[in-house]
């Protein structure tokens, strides 16, 4: 499962430029599928449980 950038920052409470930041540093992996980004959903999660422990 996927989500798009705006999904994630909703989801998250994320702004857009700390969600490419993250995908920078490697925190989250995206996915290209032509012109479209998308973050896979385990990374979200991952990330999440990262920052509440």
């Amino acid at each position: 499962m996927t989500y798009r950038i705006d999904e994630v920052a909703e989801m998250t409470g994320l702004g857009r430029t700390t969600i490419f930041a993250l995908l920078k540093q490697g925190d989250l992996r995206r996915v290209k599928i032509g012109a479209r980004t998308l973050i896979l959903a385990s990374d979200v999660d991952a990330l999440l449980q990262r920052q509440a422990a």
